[in-house]
């Protein structure tokens, strides 16, 4: 029921018709600085009429004068707590005007979940902020606001817990500190931190991982493969670690070697663009031409743009041009320049 049937559904006079009248024909117009005159009049002739507060209240809160809406909101709600509308207006307000404790009951009653995710963030609620703008998100994929918001509260609450495992002695905490360490590329520290972490808990997962990558950056092949194959021992499952080996003995120019473990990381993580790269390569180095054309061409229906397929449509010339299809293999050529000169700008 809209507020001039109220209105008139209470007998009101013509005086207040007319403000009514006037108030909604600017609001609809947008004039609202007529609208607010009209309304305040209203509150004025009908003070005990809820929807009379409702509407200065709601043209208050659409001139985004949160301060102002605040007041005839909340007269508003003390004549009616059902009104839903007033509740989402009233919360968003005093969420605007930086109360976001007092914002989240009104929030709540009138089910404005991604307002009610910032007003529990910003009370220091993490964990149900989180619930509240994944659900939303779920909704508005691409909102920035949302995908903002969502980010601090994970980021809030993945402090929350470092800070607490930072503040005991473990080999998880030896291990987080390595991360960082390497993070921050202080390499030898951090290789000092991982291997702590090791000497105390041998079974840790990631850890050799963690090693190889530090080797693998410097160029110290053997030492990777060490690593890695000590990850892939304790974590036969791990298609990174399949692969970060397999990439390794490619680079030592162990290519037999190496076909086992690429492939098997494609099988445990099929379609991962890295993967497939140094499959290709790897059969192509072992004279496996269709093979090697068969794993480019999976990563190309994925990767269109990045630096993989950059590489793989020259890779891909290469096989081909081997082959005898040079009309193809220069296709792949003039697609590989394109690309980079893309990249480039």
């Amino acid at each position: 029921m809209t507020l001039l049937l109220l209105l008139l559904a209470a007998q009101v006079t013509p005086e207040l018709t007319q403000h009514v009248n006037a108030g909604l024909k600017a609001k609809n117009a947008g004039d609202l600085a007529t609208a607010i005159v009209e309304f305040q009049r209203v509150t004025e002739l009908a003070p005990q009429l809820a929807a009379a507060h409702v509407n200065l209240g709601a043209v208050y809160y659409d001139s985004q004068d949160y301060a102002k809406a605040i007041a005839p909101l909340r007269r508003a709600l003390e004549l009616n707590q059902s009104l839903p509308g007033a509740h989402a207006m009233l919360g968003a307000s005093l969420l605007a005007q930086g109360f976001p404790a007092l914002a989240v009951p009104h929030l709540e009653q009138g089910q404005a979940d991604d307002l009610l995710g910032v007003a529990l963030l910003e009370s220091g609620r993490e964990r149900d902020a989180i619930d509240r703008l994944e659900s939303s998100l779920l909704k508005r994929p691409n909102d920035a606001d949302l995908l903002y918001y969502l980010s601090r509260a994970h980021a809030q609450l993945a402090k929350q817990l470092v800070d607490r495992l930072a503040g005991q002695d473990s080999p998880r905490t030896q291990q987080l500190t390595g991360e960082a360490q390497a993070a921050a590329g202080q390499r030898e520290a951090a290789n000092q931190s991982f291997r702590a972490a090791l000497t105390r808990r041998p079974d840790l997962r990631g850890v050799h991982f963690a090693l190889g990558e530090l080797a693998l950056g410097t160029g110290d092949f053997a030492a990777a493969e060490r690593e890695f194959r000590a990850e892939v021992q304790l974590t036969p499952g791990s298609a990174a670690a399949a692969y970060k080996l397999g990439l390794v003995l490619m680079n030592r120019g162990e290519a037999q070697a190496a076909l086992p473990e690429l492939e098997r990381a494609e099988r445990l993580q099929p379609g991962m663009p890295e993967t497939l790269l140094e499959l290709g390569r790897t059969h192509a180095a072992l004279g496996a031409g269709p093979a090697a054309e068969k794993a480019f061409r999976q990563l190309l229906e994925h990767e269109r743009t990045s630096a993989l397929a950059e590489s793989a449509h020259f890779q891909l010339a290469q096989v081909l041009r081997k082959s005898g299809r040079i009309a193809e293999a220069d296709r792949e050529i003039a697609a590989f320049r394109e690309l980079r000169s893309k990249r480039k700008n």
